[in-house]
């Protein structure tokens, strides 16, 4: 069963290597271009999350829940 998964990630990584050609640099540059990825996949999710998701919930008029949760929370107080 370990070996099953191990496998199937070793494949995909492959995959990955190959369909973004990241197997014909070297180990330094590999490892740079994954944290450069990193840094902006971080970068990205926290301005959906920041951003644009108190951005729609005002267009649709959606309460986010920790200012729900604040409220309750000061009525028991």
């Amino acid at each position: 069963m370990l070996q099953n998964i191990i496998d199937f990630c070793n494949y995909w990584w492959f995959r990955y290597l190959m369909v973004t050609e990241l197997y014909m640099v070297e180990k330094w540059e590999r490892v740079t271009i994954h944290v450069i990825f990193a840094v902006l996949f971080c970068l990205f999710w926290y301005f959906n999350y920041s951003v644009l998701l108190s951005f729609t919930g005002n267009i649709l008029g959606i309460t986010p829940i920790s200012t729900i949760i604040d409220q309750q929370g000061s009525k028991i107080a």
